[in-house]
């Protein structure tokens, strides 16, 4: 029995060793296809439906805080119908205690639509028929953060606007999950996305599924995004992670800083690219809570190079 026990010993020992020169391998080879990223320049933060104050939304105010980005975007649903803490006076008493002054705070922030934005502003639960969605009562939001001055095009009719930032561009469609995107919203995309040339561009919507067109002008919007190659799109809505790729575009879902997924996305910007990584709301953990159709972990880690299709990386 001892004879067996050595032989196979020496197996199994062979066997990890193998495993293990192939596991150090990978994350060489790994490590230097971040190396070629290059140095970050600029980070930007990005999460979503925190619905007024509560623990999660001021655990990753503290996490966003300590990485101190550039941009911060929140992809909607940012105050509630709920007077006990959805209200706009909850989310300011959540940055100043967990982030810092409220104005600094705006200087940097970014909030797209979604429909508890304008039941907010309606003061209904469910607003009345013919009224959702009310670009009237969600646009209200803007004014309240000082948007419009922060811009650099905004879509009167509609509340889409764009913006740049170090060379990267920020167009952020007014919400699509209750309604369709407007012959006027796709016109007014034709005329930003030729002012963008050659350089990256983001776009983000509020709903969670906007980026897989079902309906004319959906299918309208994604082709131009292809033909004007750009790079990451951005949802909410559903409360949950989502990355997958599709030829030289990356689509996301940002969770929730409060009900579901509950994450944070940091996209690490370099002179090639991104490094994006999501994160528990400690700002330390990757989220790897997160399954696919096939029951695998969505992977919280990736690179991407402009213009190229997205990599997932180990962690």
């Amino acid at each position: 029995m001892r004879v067996a026990w050595n032989i196979n010993s020496k197996s199994l020992l062979s066997a990890l060793a193998g495993l293990l020169l192939f596991f150090n391998f990978f994350v060489l080879l790994s490590c230097a296809e971040v190396e070629e990223m290059g140095d970050v320049k600029w980070s930007f933060a990005v999460y979503s439906d925190n619905r007024g104050s509560n623990p999660t939304h001021r655990a990753i105010l503290r996490s966003i805080a300590r990485i101190k980005p550039d941009v911060i975007l929140n992809l909607g649903d940012i105050v509630f119908h709920s007077k006990d803490y959805g209200t706009m006076d909850s989310f300011r008493k959540d940055v100043e205690e967990s982030y810092g002054k409220f104005d600094d705070f705006l200087r940097i922030f970014y909030p797209s639509i979604g429909g508890h934005e304008e039941r907010y502003y309606n003061q209904a639960k469910y607003p009345p028929k013919g009224k959702e969605p009310d670009n009237e009562a969600g646009r209200r939001f803007y004014d309240e953060v000082k948007l419009k001055e922060r811009v650099a095009e905004f879509n009167d009719e509609y509340g889409d606007y764009y913006f740049s930032h170090k060379g990267l561009h920020f167009i952020m469609l007014y919400r699509s999950d209750e309604w369709e995107f407007r012959d006027g919203q796709v016109n007014w995309l034709k005329s930003i996305l030729k002012k963008t040339g050659d350089e990256p561009v983001i776009i983000t919507g509020h709903a969670g599924l906007w980026f897989y067109p079902l309906s004319a002008n959906q299918k309208e919007i994604v082709k131009l995004m292809r033909e004007h190659k750009v790079d990451i799109a951005l949802a909410a809505d559903i409360h949950d992670y989502y990355a997958d790729t599709a030829g030289n575009m990356m689509m996301f879902r940002s969770g929730s800083a409060g009900w579901g997924d509950e994450i944070f996305i940091k996209f690490d910007v370099t002179d090639k690219g991104f490094i994006i990584r999501t994160f528990e709301p400690d700002g330390v953990t990757l989220f790897t809570r997160c399954k696919d159709a096939d029951g695998n972990t969505m992977p919280p880690y990736w690179i991407k190079k402009f213009g190229e299709p997205g990599q997932k990386m180990p962690y």
